[in-house]
């Protein structure tokens, strides 16, 4: 893999994860948005432009990153299948533990400081109080659907992991057969029920297979340039979001409209968006800071969720939204305190727990903190022996 290739795989993890943050503040009713979603209430620019960025703009980066993903553990040089597991487990199973254990002692003490002790309404996220916890609630807090929601991106790729032996064997023998089920799946999950990860899976497989075949993906399709994909993601992310606002629904099911021009923005968004920020990508690798910020990418896609949530709730609860603009300026705003504030703790944290950190992270982070003089991580680490490049994502 050439350099360039790694800085600009790299840029889109830092991109996809840091998008992530405003996909997660909507905060407008309904506050849980989807490839269907209406929007509620009366257009203004403040619910048009949010909903643009976090239901259309934005929504390209899990594509992307699944196809990043597939094409990562396609590229993987294990000596054999125990092998890969094991570092998988490492880096994947090892670190979601944490960061699920963490979500939930973040969720307390959000529970004790804010909401007040054995608050089952106000909180939101969890439905219930942790003190009610029992048994079976901690089991599926911790391990089945975590308080943390993002962490549905790391089993759904260590489940691939496990599978790759199928996914190698299906593509060379017949690709279609693969593909049909999960294209099938990636259609109709919003109309048959699903979440984000079953459509994930046509762009994992699609990126395993760009790998598998040495397809390169440093060139764009022919006759196809990537500034057309720009033009026309852009157009369907406008047009998208003025239906969402119409009275159409009152006529036809506006919902599946929504839905398929959601699919397109996806795969016209993945290709605009890797071919025509090159110039970009050179840009910043240049830039010592940029160096700096990448290696908390992960650490602020681990830990953003719940805190930006429950800070969402938080003012809402204390009418904050009520104020004038407070919408479009917390939109914006919250997502920069949060990455802020998760940059500077990932920071104390490699430099404090430096084996700790290798551990909850899976080894993410630190090439970019071996690049800077205030950070000690030595090379020959055990954890880093482990953890290749093939493992970032």
């Amino acid at each position: 893999m050439s350099p360039f290739l790694k800085s600009k795989i790299n840029f889109y993890y830092l991109v996809s994860m840091t998008a992530l943050l405003f996909i997660h503040n909507y905060n407008f009713s309904p506050y849980t948005i989807t490839p269907s979603t209406m929007a509620s209430g009366d257009i203004t620019i403040s619910r048009f432009i949010e909903l643009l960025f976090s239901n259309s703009l934005l929504r390209f980066r899990m594509a992307l990153l699944m196809t990043i993903s597939g094409y990562l553990l396609a590229n993987s040089r294990y000596t054999n299948y125990f092998e890969l597991i094991i570092a998988k487990f490492k880096n994947l199973v090892v670190p979601y533990i944490l960061i699920s254990v963490i979500g939930l002692l973040v969720t307390f003490i959000f529970e004790i400081t804010l909401f007040g002790f054995h608050n089952t309404t106000t909180t939101g996220m969890l439905g219930k109080s942790i003190w009610s916890f029992n048994f079976k609630d901690f089991i599926k807090y911790l391990f089945i659907t975590p308080v943390a929601f993002q962490l549905w991106y790391i089993k759904t790729i260590f489940i691939f992991a496990i599978l790759s032996p199928v996914i190698r064997l299906g593509l060379s023998k017949s690709p279609l057969m693969l593909f049909g089920p999960v294209f099938i799946i990636w259609m109709f999950t919003n109309y048959i029920g699903g979440g984000q990860s079953d459509r994930a899976y046509i762009f994992y497989l699609f990126g395993y297979y760009l790998r598998m075949y040495n397809i390169d993906i440093q060139k764009p399709m022919k006759g196809f340039r990537p500034l057309y994909s720009l033009y026309i993601f852009i157009a369907i992310a406008l047009l998208r979001t003025g239906l969402a606002f119409t009275t159409l629904g009152y006529y036809f099911n506006i919902r599946y409209v929504l839905t398929i021009l959601f699919k397109m923005n996806e795969i016209f968004g993945m290709y605009a968006a890797w071919f025509c920020f090159e110039s970009l990508v050179r840009l910043v690798n240049t830039k010592n800071w940029y160096k700096y910020v990448s290696g908390s990418s992960f650490f602020i896609y681990a830990f953003h969720a719940p805190i930006i949530n429950f800070l969402s709730q938080y003012l809402q609860w204390k009418n904050w939204y009520q104020v004038p603009n407070a919408h479009i300026l917390l939109f914006t705003g919250l997502p920069v305190i949060t990455i802020l504030f998760l940059f500077g703790v990932d920071n104390i944290v490699k430099v404090v727990f430096p084996k700790f950190y290798l551990i909850l992270t899976g080894g993410r982070g630190i090439e970019a903190s071996m690049n800077t003089k205030s950070f000690t991580f030595k090379r020959e680490s055990h954890y880093v022996n482990l953890i290749r490049f093939d493992t970032a994502a």
